[in-house]
């Protein structure tokens, strides 16, 4: 049985909870990068998907904001409405000024968008070029920061990442007379390192791609996205992440997503709010395990996470998961990186 097909034989049972007055502390924010692009599937939704996903989200009382707007609200400590959702796009691809954007902006649905600009300095692999980023940011698109060559910047070392991010920052001065105040790490990679030097470059906030809504509570230079592609993109998973509930933690450890040998599998833990009730139907999902890690309750609703497993090189994650109530369920995405994988 699939991680999703778990998650909604378990809301049969959970569905008639109520839902926590938390829901009006987080937001889902949806990850895209290409549109009827079917040649890449692992990056493209197909358009009739897409379709259906906006239509959903109209017709379920989904509210929808910028992403700037939805940060402003997160570091203020200011609630929400509820069912809010931002879309995001990365890197710039041609399809999203004429696949994307036409559907969003006749659904009125805002939309912000993640640059490369390196990419579209060349107008490469069906990129956009700067014409086509000043139109859509004229058109009311925001524009955030993505780095200039879409580096893997862990393995680049903080340096030569930072130094991508300066150039980068001074090709958006040029070209569109501001540099953002929104950035995505390149494949959501990041460590505390490089977190630490883009909230003093002056980034208002920064976004990886681990699954979770982003709350509050969560760091606002590690925030969540919920990657949306063709395979991840049917609907009985897009209503289950689109109307998702941050699940209020705190403690969480360890800080460091970076494993080195000696913390591979790492002791994941965290504390869940007092306000969350039924805590004993919470799963974590170890991303390469296939199954669910152990959950160790200790006082004071103090979760510790345990599997045997190291992660393999490369990107990993774990998913953890419980019953809100009303159909929605609260999740907890944690991001986590091996160095010596394969680079794509």
């Amino acid at each position: 049985m699939t991680f999703i097909a778990r998650l909604l034989s378990i809301l049969l049972i959970f569905s008639t909870l109520p839902a926590a007055a938390l829901a009006d502390q987080s937001a889902v924010v949806l990850l895209y990068h290409r549109f009827g692009e079917n040649d890449y599937p692992s990056t493209n939704i197909r358009l009739e998907q897409f379709e259906a996903q906006i239509k959903m989200m109209q017709e379920g009382g989904y509210h929808f904001m910028r992403l700037g707007d939805v940060v402003a609200r997160l570091k203020a400590n200011k609630s929400l409405p509820e069912r809010t959702v931002a879309i995001t796009v990365d890197d710039a691809y041609k399809s999203v000024a004429t696949e994307a954007w036409p559907r969003l902006k006749a659904a009125g649905v805002p939309m912000t968008l993640f640059v490369s600009t390196d990419a579209v300095d060349n107008a490469s692999s069906n990129y956009m070029n700067w014409d086509d980023v000043r139109s859509l940011k004229n058109d009311g698109v925001e524009i955030a920061h993505h780095t200039h060559t879409h580096l893997h910047m862990i393995d680049a070392g903080l340096d030569a990442a930072m130094a991508d991010v300066r150039a980068a920052s001074a090709r958006f001065e040029a070209e569109l007379g501001a540099v953002p105040t929104l950035f995505a790490y390149p494949y959501g990679e990041y460590d505390q390192k490089l977190r630490a030097a883009i909230k003093d470059e002056g980034f208002e906030a920064a976004f990886a791609q681990v699954s979770g809504p982003a709350a509050t509570w969560s760091d606002p230079y590690t925030l969540p996205r919920f990657p949306v592609n063709e395979r991840y993109g049917d609907m009985s998973r897009f209503k289950l992440i689109s109307q998702a509930m941050a699940l209020p933690v705190s403690d969480v450890v360890p800080l460091e997503p970076v494993l080195s040998d000696d913390r591979n599998p790492p002791l994941f833990g965290f504390t869940v709010d007092e306000s969350v009730r039924r805590v004993s139907a919470l799963a974590c999902y170890p991303s390469h395990t296939g199954k669910p890690a152990e959950l160790i309750r200790m006082a004071g609703d103090r979760i510790e996470v345990r599997f045997d497993t190291p992660f393999p090189k490369g990107r990993g994650r774990i998913n953890c998961t419980l019953p809100a109530g009303g159909g929605r369920w609260y999740w907890l995405g944690q991001f986590f990186y091996v160095k010596g994988g394969t680079l794509d």
